[in-house]
């Protein structure tokens, strides 16, 4: 019996050693022999409209309390927005807070509590320079400042509060990477700047010390270029411009919004042999304008890897996933009949929806899904345009 325990228990312990031999044979997957990637959304201008807060503030509650609430219009891309590891968006109408008044076109004033709807949504790196910034002065600034910076995980750039404000590079972690943000526009509609500071406008000498810093703080440059022709598809002299030289100086991503249409997306020759990703627009986000055009956007996707062997960093995947702004309304009184606002994927979107849309009939306008990829496809032609199926 004894000889028999004796024999089990050297073929059990042979066992677990051949079993334990086994573990050790089998490599296991070294994290440094890894690639790093960190993906990247962008949508374009978050225009608030005069009938987009009182959708937002009967949201809330009761009409006129003071409390707005934008989540519901943000529902169908949220999945998407906080899925991204970094995620851009232009706050076209400043927050200016709401003590200086609500208000929509033509001097914005957005309620404050989009701040934290934007937030919530997941986005990360808010550009505030835009033609609309100054729209309530610099008391106007400072609260948009003020209230940006109580949103948690959020930079913002484009409009400071001090010079030393405006000298600070905002930076964002993300697996390792430090990314920098620098914005830029391309003036105010004609509001002169209360200080030098207050808005980041489109100086070459100034773009070049921005850049020469940014590049010593961080390993990825992203700039804002709020730029354009309204409503023009194809970038102007200006814009391709500033694009070659954010290209020679190193930037590595150019978003860029303010036309209220989308414009086409391009890789741009550096003189050091490097390529920049240029978006030329992405179009409106969430608004209440009134041509197809404007109400169709773009959300821009890619990757960041940084190479596990060399470390040199690289955008891959590049992707134009096209968004549109639904809403219903009267088209005989449009302007004041637009309501049930919210941002669709035009993956996400059907032919009912298109045929819903408030405007159809509008100066003989027609909604139709096929319609909104092929006018897409007309001007982003240069990278992938997602459509429905597609695996994103």
């Amino acid at each position: 019996m004894k000889k028999l325990m004796v024999l089990m228990l050297s073929l059990l312990l042979c066992a677990c050693s051949t079993s334990e031999n086994k573990e050790k044979e089998t490599p296991k997957e070294d994290p440094k022999n890894e690639n790093t990637t960190v993906s990247f959304v962008g949508v374009g201008d978050n225009l608030i409209h005069e009938m987009i807060y009182k959708q937002a503030d009967a949201a809330a509650g009761e009409m006129n309390d003071g409390k707005y609430d934008f989540t519901e219009m943000y529902t169908h891309v949220k999945k998407d927005i906080q899925k991204a590891d970094l995620a851009y968006i232009d706050q076209e109408s400043i927050v200016g807070g709401d003590a200086l008044g609500i208000s929509g076109y033509p001097t914005f004033n957005t309620p404050a509590d989009i701040a934290k709807n934007v937030a919530d949504t997941g986005f990360d790196i808010v550009n505030t320079a835009n033609n609309h910034c100054l729209d309530k002065y610099q008391e106007g600034i400072d609260y948009s400042h003020e209230i940006w910076a109580k949103q948690k995980g959020i930079i913002t750039a484009g409009t400071y509060t001090s010079q030393k404000d405006r000298d600070t590079i905002r930076t964002i972690k993300r697996k390792g990477i430090t990314f920098s943000f620098l914005a830029y526009t391309y003036g105010t509609n004609g509001i002169e700047p209360p200080n030098p500071y207050s808005v980041a406008y489109f100086d070459e000498d100034r773009i070049r010390e921005d850049v020469k810093k940014a590049k010593q703080l961080s390993d990825v440059v992203i700039v804002s270029a709020h730029w354009g022709d309204e409503n023009v598809s194809a970038p102007t002299e200006f814009q391709k411009k500033y694009a070659k030289l954010f290209a020679d100086l190193g930037v590595d991503v150019v978003v860029g919004e303010h036309p209220h249409v989308i414009q086409p997306v391009t890789w741009m020759d550096g003189k050091d042999g490097n390529k920049t990703l240029v978006i030329y627009s992405l179009g409106n986000f969430l608004n209440g304008m009134l041509d197809v055009n404007n109400v169709l956007g773009g959300m821009i996707r890619f990757d960041f890897v940084k190479d596990a062997k060399s470390s040199e960093i690289s955008i891959q995947n590049v992707k134009w996933e096209p968004l549109i702004t639904h809403y219903t309304g009267d088209a005989a009184d449009i302007m004041n009949t637009r309501k049930n606002f919210t941002v669709y994927k035009l993956s996400d979107y059907s032919e009912e929806l298109a045929e819903q849309h408030g405007l159809n009939g509008v100066d003989g306008q027609k909604v139709r899904l096929n319609d909104l990829y092929a006018r897409t496809k007309k001007v982003i032609t240069e990278i992938p345009v997602i459509e429905k199926g597609d695996t994103k």
